[in-house]
């Protein structure tokens, strides 16, 4: 059974992905990442919006939460994927030094750093994909062998 964070917003094309293919879920309150399967919970998924979401959570003083999921997820030695919804022509972390932001002060290249930076140092894998792929994508990553 798929467990989804309650503290996940905007995710209703997700639940319909769900309930469109029989997939059980349930909605508890999670410590860490907004996605994981309870019948292996050594691979977590981290739903982000955009890009911007991610910069937020990277790069500014209200970046707490994410830290510390991150690392929990570390210590833990899970697999700790965070999949941005961002679409266009963002399809990879090699993409992301293409991007700006009217919302941002940081430059894609300096994201991508950060992104790159998080990746090595507690083995976060960055993934994109359109908001009508997320449902079928973050199935597949969590049904994984």
């Amino acid at each position: 059974m798929i467990i989804c964070d309650s503290r996940e917003k905007k995710n209703q094309h997700i639940l319909d992905y769900f309930n469109k293919h029989n997939i059980e879920y349930e909605i508890h309150k999670l410590d860490t990442a907004d996605y994981w399967n309870d019948e292996n919970t050594e691979i977590l998924v981290d739903r982000k919006r955009n890009l911007n979401e991610v910069a937020q959570n990277l790069c500014s003083p209200d970046s707490s939460r994410f830290w510390r999921e991150v690392r929990r997820s570390y210590a833990e030695k899970k697999k700790f994927i965070v999949l941005v919804e961002h679409g266009g022509q963002i399809k990879s972390l090699a993409d992301v030094s293409t991007w700006n932001s009217k919302y941002s002060k940081i430059s894609g290249k300096r994201l991508q750093e950060e992104m790159y930076k998080v990746g090595i140092a507690y083995n976060v894998t960055w993934l994109f994909c359109s908001k009508r792929s997320t449902g079928r994508i973050i199935m597949e990553l969590l049904t994984e062998k």
